[in-house]
């Protein structure tokens, strides 16, 4: 069994915002989704290959525990639908930047179950 992240290590909060598609009307929707507590903010320069083999640098990874970080929340990609939302993006608003979502990656335990997520943000 893999153990969680621990508490201590996830010392940030930051607020999760999610804008998607315009609506029927052709107005886009801001919707704060949540202010993100017990995560982890990594600045590095971590360069990741999008599915077109662009090669993109992150300054940044949020990392989210399944279980000690919260709320629960869904992390997308622009594209990505929620209920039946398309999304244009989701930003995070940290230490007074704001990153936009560009990655998100769900790492998994031994059984299957997810451990945890890697935010890849720019």
């Amino acid at each position: 069994m893999v153990p969680q992240i621990p508490k201590k290590l996830l010392i940030h909060s930051a607020e999760l915002i999610t804008r998607f598609e315009p609506d029927k009307w052709g107005s886009p929707v801001w919707e704060e989704a949540a202010m993100l507590n017990n995560v982890r903010i990594e600045y590095c320069s971590k360069n990741i290959s999008d599915n077109t083999g662009m090669t993109i640098s992150l300054p940044a990874v949020l990392f989210y525990d399944c279980k000690n970080s919260s709320p629960a929340v869904v992390f997308a990609v622009k594209g990505d639908v929620i209920g039946n939302r398309t999304v244009a993006a989701q930003q995070i608003n940290f230490n007074g930047k704001t990153f936009t979502v560009q990655t998100v990656e769900a790492l998994y335990t031994d059984s299957g179950n997810i451990h945890h997520y890697e935010i890849g943000l720019v």
